[in-house]
């Protein structure tokens, strides 16, 4: 009894507190961000373009990070071509030939059920395409000069080719008339300030280029139907027809389960911007006030940190209430929320910083959608200025551990799930509750350890 009494005190809590904060969502909260520009990789295996395109654009932009715009939102894969010499640079060839040879064998080896037949079929190729499709991405890079883009972009550039410290004032909170007197004549603080833009701002710029797969699930159940009958009426040669017949019906029957829908693979590279006090200078004593020598630099530069695959099923059931388009959808969002959730995990660089929103209880607007489970752990970092270097730092002050009992389920479409907690309105609970030191106060920010 006094355990559930505990419990039904701590949700009541995390109710009032989010319920308190409801006026100032953890979007609104004035902290540094880190930058991400999200391109969609176009290809033919596409089962319903427009809605798999519709459902990409207005794919919930993660809000733990601030949205770059640049001209570039999607490229189409099947346009781009490696020649020979790019081929076999990469020793491709030879790569394809060992994943040709080992997907073969995985076929074979793979017909007892329709999703290890899909999957092992799409895994053969996944070496080879990480380094043919990267190889492509990089050629995009160069080619539309995507890092001098992103440059222009953080320096607000204007069609005159101008520059100035707007977006950098907005995303960091500095003052820009001072920062820009401090390109102009050179003065230590100006850039001192300049230095702390780039490392806090600059290099946490990044790109992810999404590539979706969507397989239909027919021809793999077909496969596996085929072979489980063939193996019933080999084995069960001695059996009474009526056995045999059930069982071939059982074999019918799983087939007309597992062969509506798609499999849907999406593989994520995510791409760094370069940046550093060597780059910096150069930016702003040569290229700042000279538009068509930044246009022509290659100086700036994206570098691959992490790819991530995933794979979700797209089925379409009997009596779904769900239109095809809805089914799409959630199963692409799900899937790409997913992968930079595991991108997050791998990368320490791309994990996101989260406001603490209350004190007590802690919380933070930090949820399932970012592969919470409970138990994980996270540093408490406050911002401080490092007097010596004129730039900000930050600063492990406590831990803090995620409550198993409330996780925020942020997931798209998550409110029609009944386990979420709701208040006495039938509004969700919107925030995950920690368990920390009692020196964790409102502002700090969160970042999860490995």
């Amino acid at each position: 009894m006094q355990k559930l009494l505990t419990i039904f005190v701590t949700v009541l809590c995390l109710i009032i507190t989010t319920k308190a904060i409801s006026q100032e969502s953890a979007t609104d909260l004035k902290y540094r961000r880190s930058s991400l520009s999200m391109i969609i990789i176009e290809n033919k295996n596409l089962p319903n373009k427009d809605a798999v395109l519709s459902s990409w654009t207005n794919y919930p932009f993660p809000d733990k990070y601030n949205k770059h715009v640049t001209n570039l939102k999607s490229i189409n894969i099947d346009n781009i071509k490696l020649s020979e010499q790019e081929i076999e640079a990469a020793n491709l060839k030879k790569e394809k030939l060992n994943n040709g040879l080992q997907a073969g064998k995985t076929l074979n080896n793979a017909t007892s059920n329709k999703l290890s037949s899909s999957a092992n079929s799409v895994a053969g190729k996944l070496p080879m395409e990480k380094t043919e499709y990267q190889m492509m991405i990089d050629k995009v890079i160069t080619s539309e000069k995507l890092a001098n883009k992103l440059v222009a972009s953080w320096f607000n550039r204007s069609p005159d080719g101008k520059f100035n410290m707007k977006l950098i004032q907005e995303r960091g909170f500095y003052n820009a008339s001072e920062m820009e007197a401090g390109i102009a004549k050179g003065q230590a603080k100006g850039l001192a300030s300049l230095g702390d833009a780039g490392e806090e701002l600059l290099r946490n710029t990044f790109v992810t280029f999404t590539k979706l797969d969507f397989i239909e699930n027919e021809p793999a159940a077909l496969k596996a139907r085929d072979a489980a009958k063939k193996e019933i009426q080999e084995s069960m040669t001695n059996s009474p027809k009526l056995l045999v017949d059930k069982a071939l019906k059982g074999a019918d029957n799983a087939y007309d389960k597992a062969k509506e829908g798609y499999s849907l693979w999406s593989k994520t590279w995510l791409y760094q911007l370069k940046w550093n006090d060597s780059i910096a200078a150069i930016f702003y004593n040569d290229l700042w006030s000279n538009p068509k020598a930044f246009d022509n630099s290659n100086l700036f530069s994206l570098e691959c940190v992490g790819v991530q695959y995933n794979q979700s099923l797209v089925t379409f059931k009997i009596g779904e209430k769900r239109t095809q388009e809805q089914i799409i959808d959630l199963a692409l969002v799900r899937n790409v929320d997913n992968a930079f959730a595991e991108l997050q995990k791998e990368n320490e660089v791309f994990r996101p910083k989260v406001p603490v929103l209350s004190a007590d209880p802690i919380t933070a607007q930090i949820g399932m959608k970012e592969g919470l489970e409970g138990g994980e752990q996270f540093d408490v970092l406050e911002m401080v200025l490092n007097q010596k270097t004129g730039r900000t730092e930050y600063k492990v002050v406590g831990s803090a551990t995620v409550d198993k009992k409330i996780v925020w389920d942020n997931r798209y479409n998550a409110g029609d799930k009944s386990e979420v907690v709701l208040d006495k309105n039938g509004a969700p609970i919107t925030a995950t509750l920690f368990k920390g030191g009692k020196n964790i106060q409102p502002g700090m920010l969160l970042k999860q350890k490995r």
